[in-house]
């Protein structure tokens, strides 16, 4: 699901630029969801018309969730808080505005957030568009429409009305300290113009553009979109996005309402309202800019082609705690069997990145970004270049699935249950399969477990399990038409065979030939000796260094790594790449660069950061593009190293090298060179594994017979049970299999096991209705 640029949830602007078709009224009754950019957003994902009618069924909907809700909780006087508005503030809109606010500060649902975003945005479009202004524009916004002789009544009662202020200086010096490039002044040189961005934005009124700045110290980049009036120099929205690509900390700036920036005026940061000072806006930034990184961006579209903009992991946005806190990344789909997998390209350590945990509590990504990309063509951009939507379907059914699910609701709970020493769940062969390929990928299996693949019935090879997020076997040549499974076995639990896999014939996918693979990523530094190539599954991949020196290798999955015929890697070698498969072959890929090494390296970081005795993987993250890896236990020896392409390393296996598991109270000193070495990183000391912690799983969903773990030591042996305390899951690494599809209501518990330990503390989360 990726063009040879960066797709989806990549690279730039949420909810500012989703290709999203021209405003156009839906039904009159549909219910808003979000807000974004000066627009209202509606179930279906499209721009609702924004009259009297819909701001008042919008507050009604909003009062009747807080006051239920504060009626379900008791002991909240609802009816004096109501009165003292009523008394002194005769327009109704504005009063239920208050009291809505009001409400929602005393409630603090998980959903609070939301709500101050959606009610400030229906009051200001209420003030600035459907009614007469009776007084001056600032004191307007910042007395809340009211006047500021009746906002001091209020407030001296304890009715907040005065909007905060923030002038951003403390901000800014947080984003900084942080790793974040700080914007220049808006409209200075350090700005570059990439142009006009045509049909793509939410509000067909104003005209946009993208402007990128790049900054080397600290290393990272800002992208503005300021969206001007029809006479072309006055800004009505300019937002500002700045991410670290060292720290993957990501900061959020937006021109202050009302307004009166103008194009080409140097406009300096601290004009801007940035941080908390946006929590009393109309937008929640991280309601749509959720993902690997906060952009989002059309690749084929002028404006962004060639520009890079994603950082070396998973980014942290800094904003206030009611706002979403960017959860993720989410695995989901590994489970899901698909002939098109979405996760093919939104991966981690790619150029497309990985997708957030998705819930209700994204309305905005949920319903403006992954409704709109998943469109049918020509509408959507998923899959991109016109690829058959068809064979996405299962994936796209789990996504829009889990964002329909409400938020999480998991607790803590003491466990004493003994393990079920006879159950075990199967690993996952990972699809799709195509025909004449000789490798075949597997994922899930235990430490130590032995797993056996097989084909039509018959077992074809068998490897002691040391990895679970992939584990290949050599195989036969594939023919279409054939079922591979495979099953493990670890202290005499012998698990069932997995789901069967079909082998298919790659032209049915591909009419046309094979497309051309893409060097992915396309960031290739100097001393490397190593890139990654994406392309059809189980293809024959060549790498040529500057058109000669051409190294083959053989896929097992849609996505390979390997060292190409000329090492070290030198500044302006050209690199290119090639696929066959049967009597297929591909056009030669677009050809990629070699630039010049980082300057210097940050220490890599531990994901998670704590280690505990017994533990025998570790999963890495902020590593430069093609550095080398190296591990050791200080005062034990070596732990071996690794050389990748990516940002993203996970379940590296130090114990074997090592010779054995981690002690208690041992540190790992983790160390990456590229040319010269990088600052090295020592981990906290190991903790006894009586502390292991409970792991976490997203919400699970009606339907699956699958968990999606999001939080646990890797390697941890994850064990499943529901509420008669079966064992219904046994595996490792991101998603486990499940004996049985899960029903509305079932209640699991999860618990994880390192070494000998299991955790004291178990996560029970509820299956809630569809």
């Amino acid at each position: 699901m990726q063009s040879q640029h960066t797709l989806l949830m990549s690279v730039v602007v949420a909810g500012w630029l989703l290709g999203c078709q021209r405003a156009e009224a839906p039904p009159s009754e549909e219910r808003v969801v979000s807000h974004g950019h000066g627009a209202f957003i509606g179930e279906s994902g499209k721009v609702l018309k924004a009259d009297l009618g819909l701001v008042r069924r919008t507050q009604k909907e909003l009062l009747e969730r807080l006051r239920g809700r504060a009626l379900e909780r008791g002991g909240i006087d609802l009816e004096a808080p109501r009165k003292l508005i009523d008394s002194q503030v005769e327009d109704e809109v504005l009063a239920d505005a208050l009291y809505i606010e009001w409400l929602n500060d005393t409630l603090r649902t998980e959903e609070v957030g939301q709500v101050r975003a959606l009610n400030n945005a229906l009051r200001m479009h209420y003030l600035e568009d459907l009614r007469e202004p009776d007084m001056a524009p600032q004191e307007l916004h910042d007395t809340k429409g009211v006047g500021a002789q009746v906002a001091r009544k209020l407030e001296a009662q304890g009715i907040t009305t005065f909007a905060t202020t923030n002038e951003g200086k403390e901000y800014i010096r947080e984003c900084a300290a942080a790793g974040v490039p700080i914007p220049p002044p808006m409209f200075s040189f350090a700005w570059v113009p990439r142009g006009v961005i045509r049909d793509e934005f939410i509000l067909e009124n104003l005209q946009a553009e993208l402007l990128h700045y790049t900054s080397t110290s600290p290393p990272g980049l800002c992208l503005a979109l300021p969206r001007y009036r029809s006479d072309g120099v006055n800004i009505d929205l300019l937002g500002i996005i700045c991410l670290g690509t060292v720290s993957n900390k990501a900061c959020f700036w937006d021109s202050p309402k009302p307004s009166t920036f103008q194009r080409g005026v140097v406009t300096p940061i601290e004009a801007f309202k940035g941080g908390a000072g946006l929590v009393s806006g109309t937008d929640m930034c991280t309601d749509c800019h959720a993902g690997e990184n906060p952009f989002i961006v059309h690749p084929e579209r002028p404006p962004f082609d060639g520009l890079a903009t994603m950082g070396s992991g998973w980014y942290e946005p800094l904003v206030h705690p009611d706002w979403p806190q960017n959860a993720g990344p989410s695995s989901l789909l590994e489970a899901v069997a698909s002939e098109g997998r979405c996760d093919s390209c939104h991966r981690g350590g790619g150029i497309a990145g990985r997708f957030p945990s998705l819930s209700m509590e994204l309305p905005g990504y949920c319903v403006r970004v992954l409704q709109n990309a998943v469109r049918p063509a020509p509408l959507g951009t998923m899959p991109p270049n016109g690829g058959n939507r068809d064979l996405y379907l299962k994936h796209i059914g789990v996504l829009e699935a889990a964002c329909n699910a409400p938020s999480p609701t998991g607790v803590e709970v003491p466990v004493s249950f003994p393990d079920d020493p006879t159950f075990l769940s199967p690993p996952i062969v990972v699809d799709p399969l195509y025909a004449c390929g000789t490798r075949v990928s597997v994922r899930g299996a235990v430490l130590d477990a032995k797993v056996t693949l097989r084909i039509d019935g018959t077992d074809v090879d068998t490897l002691i399990a040391r990895n679970p997020s992939q584990e290949v076997f050599k195989v036969p040549r594939l023919e279409k038409g054939q079922q591979v499974t495979v099953r493990q076995e670890k202290s005499g639990a012998l698990s069932l065979e997995s789901p069967a896999i079909p082998v298919r014939d790659h032209t049915a996918d591909y009419p046309a030939g094979l497309p051309a693979p893409a060097i992915d990523p396309t960031l290739i530094h100097e001393c490397s000796e190593v890139i990654s190539v994406r392309h059809v599954p189980n293809a024959t991949v060549t790498v040529t260094v500057n058109g000669g020196a051409p190294v083959m290798g053989l896929s097992s999955s849609d996505w390979t790594a390997l060292r190409p015929g000329k090492t070290p890697l030198e500044v302006d070698y050209v690199m290119e790449a090639q696929i066959s498969l049967c009597d297929d072959k591909s056009p030669v890929s677009a050809p990629q660069k070699v630039v010049k090494a980082p300057a210097s390296l940050p220490p890599p970081v531990l994901a998670p950061p704590r280690t505990f005795a017994g533990q025998e993987l570790v999963s890495l993250s902020g590593l430069t593009h093609g550095t080398r890896t190296e591990l050791r236990v200080p005062g034990a020896g070596p732990a071996g190293g690794f050389s990748t392409p990516v940002s993203w390393f996970p379940h590296y296996d130090f114990a074997t090298p090592l010779g054995r598991p981690l002690k208690q109270d041992e540190v790992l000193v983790v160390q990456q060179t590229l040319c010269e070495k990088g600052t090295p990183l020592q981990s906290q000391p190991a903790e006894p594994c009586f502390m292991l912690p409970a792991p976490r799983i997203q919400p699970p969903l009606p339907g699956t017979n699958f968990v999606a773990v999001t939080s646990a030591i890797p390697g941890a042996r994850i064990r499943v049970r529901d509420a008669s305390n079966k064992e219904i899951g046994d595996g490792s690494g991101n998603v486990i299999l499940l004996s049985r599809v899960l029903v509305p209501r079932d209640l699991l518990t999860v618990v994880q096991q390192v070494g000998e330990c299991t955790s004291a503390k178990g996560y029970r989360i509820g299956v809630r209705e569809k």
